[in-house]
């Protein structure tokens, strides 16, 4: 068809929306150094406080039908409002520096973004937005300026960046898709869209191609594919699939709520891997039986990180989400693609100073999160576990040990109640530890496989290197001997073994998985209606013969093609 446009994205939230397309408008907010005289230093003061309060008041109104995820990034808005250091750098440049309000604020906020612009630590640079808009949105009230933007229900939006207070109330407008040039997996906008079940792609060059507001346009969420003008037999096959994506949804929600056994009546458990609160709704309704991986370094990063109370108050949002079921915190896991500010950059990250082997040298850190972890223990005794990152040797075992002997003294001294049996375990995701996996046992409680980490250093390959990305192969059959060996090693010490990597996310690898005689499979939230579909639509022993032919496959194609047919 003349004049029908195809762009290619990235996948971000699944589905399909049709609709009229709606390209927004991008915000310009030209601020000048503008300076002030010493008489108009109180009134820009007074500016400034007008504008911090009047968009908290904002933010507040749009909380009041907010609930879940949605309530929760609007509280970290206000939070960052509320930033004193913010504040104070502000007021100093306006009463020292001698700037006008305007220029304060975008000066300032300026520095921040600047700051996170750079980080190593990719979800830090997701959430510049979010400072963008605060800071656009104050300058737009300390101007008694309001940018309103009219929006047809059921478009189709075209963006290049979505902060989180206007995707909420994009979606408050029913948008049947949201297109956008930048924003990745783990910004606000996209966990928001995946929450509000608006489909979404990611990472679309929209603008080099000519098109109009109230075009046709399709987004497919699934494939990352975005169509503007398509042809009517085009559309007639993306409503068709709509429809069958409806009604497969609601087959899944009911596929969360079957017990969890095979066909055959063996039991198994499904938990969901949790990084921020936003994925917190999803953990009940997609039919998660506690959380199998607590991923800590997004409350640590925060100014409060180091506050045992703000860690409490996040451990507990998330203990109260999962219902009366146990939750395992892994500590925090810093280095790699995850950097503190006095982390020295290294040439090698995920082979350096990272996770257990941090800790340990930042006794302040561990001490204080082994603390507030201990602390929960007792508020919800028999519901945490505690797992240790990036472990190489038992020596990190017994040292890591003797730090918690002095945690567990301190709190007995100030009669803080805690759980005296909180269960220790650590991440399988070095050769070595797989290879010494019947040792390791001997000195802990459980094994966590993280296949994803395991597999890029049994490889030699890092993931996140486009250039030898087709190197990654979590099939090779290298992998797959190193998670049968964790496994024999943990069943001489009779402890548990569950898989906490994207692996178990796969509905067939889930299978193998079990058949090796994996029983306990934490993934994201999104795959767990899926994995629970296969595994109980199989028998016990058609997964354990499975299983076997992968173990004995010589390539990872050929592990490929075993995965293919079975379950056909």
């Amino acid at each position: 068809m003349v004049g029908r446009i195809e762009f290619e994205g990235v996948p971000a939230s699944g589905g399909i929306g049709i609709g009229k397309a709606h390209i927004l408008e991008e915000r310009q907010n030209e601020v000048s150094p503008e300076k002030i005289q010493e008489n108009e230093i109180q009134f820009n003061i007074d500016k400034c406080n007008r504008a911090f309060d009047a968009l908290q008041e904002e933010f507040i109104k749009l909380k009041e039908d907010a609930v879940g995820e949605v309530a929760d990034i609007i509280d970290a808005q206000i939070e960052s409002l509320k930033d004193p250091e913010l504040f104070k750098t502000i007021l100093h440049k306006i009463e020292s520096e001698r700037y006008e309000a305007e220029y304060a604020i975008f000066s300032t906020l300026n520095e921040y973004i600047h700051i996170m612009e750079n980080a190593d630590a990719e979800w830090l640079n997701e959430r510049t937005i979010d400072l963008i808009a605060i800071r656009d949105q104050l300058i737009d009230v300390a101007r008694n300026k309001k940018q309103a933007e009219h929006l047809e229900p059921g478009s189709v939006v075209f963006a290049t960046n979505v902060s989180p207070t206007a995707m909420i109330e994009l979606s408050r407008n029913s948008i049947a898709g949201l297109v956008m040039q930048k924003g990745g997996l783990t910004s606000h906008a996209v966990i928001l869209a995946q929450s509000l079940d608006i489909p979404c792609v990611i990472g679309v060059e929209w603008k080099v191609k000519r098109f109009k507001n109230n075009d046709e346009a399709i987004v497919d969420g699934d494939l990352g594919i975005v169509v503007v003008r398509p042809s009517e037999s085009e559309q007639k096959v993306y409503d068709e699939r709509k429809k069958k994506q409806q009604k497969r949804a609601e087959e899944i929600l009911q596929i969360s709520k079957q017990p969890s056994e095979t066909a055959c009546g063996k039991k198994f458990k499904l938990q969901a891997n949790v990084e921020f609160l936003e994925e917190l709704p999803k953990v009940k309704t997609h039919g998660a039986d506690g959380v199998g991986l607590l991923r800590t370094e997004t409350i640590l990063f925060r100014k409060t990180g180091f506050d045992i109370n703000a860690q409490l108050d996040f451990y507990r949002k998330v203990v109260e989400a999962s219902d009366q079921s146990d939750v395992t915190v892994r500590l925090f896991d810093a280095g790699g693609d995850k950097l503190l500010d006095d982390m020295d950059t290294e040439s090698n990250p995920f082979l350096g100073w990272r996770g257990i082997r941090m800790l340990l040298d930042k006794s302040e850190l561990l001490e204080n999160q082994l603390e507030a972890i201990y602390r929960l223990s007792g508020e919800y005794k028999g519901r945490i576990k505690l797992l240790a990152p990036m472990v190489s040797c038992v020596s990190e075992i017994h040292k890591l040990k003797k730090k918690i002997m002095e945690v567990k003294d301190k709190l007995t001294e100030e009669g803080i109640k805690f759980d005296q049996n909180l269960p220790l375990g650590v991440m399988i995701e070095v050769p070595s530890v797989a290879l010494m996996a019947d040792r390791v046992a001997k000195e802990v409680d459980f094994f966590s496989i993280g296949t994803n980490d395991l597999t890029q250093y049994t490889l030699a390959v890092d993931r996140g290197n486009e250039k030898i990305s087709s190197l990654y192969q979590p099939n090779h059959p290298a992998v797959w001997k190193l998670i049968k060996m964790t496994i024999e090693g943990a069943k001489k010490s009779n402890i548990p073994v569950t898989v906490c990597g994207e692996m178990a996310s796969k509905p067939k690898a889930a299978a193998c998985l079990f058949g090796l005689g994996i029983e306990n499979l934490s993934m994201t939230t999104s795959a767990l209606p899926m994995v629970k579909s296969m595994l109980c639509s199989q028998k016990m022993n058609d997964m354990r013969i499975f299983s076997e032919q992968v173990m004995k496959a010589g390539s990872p194609e050929e592990v490929q093609t075993l995965m293919n047919k079975f379950g056909e």
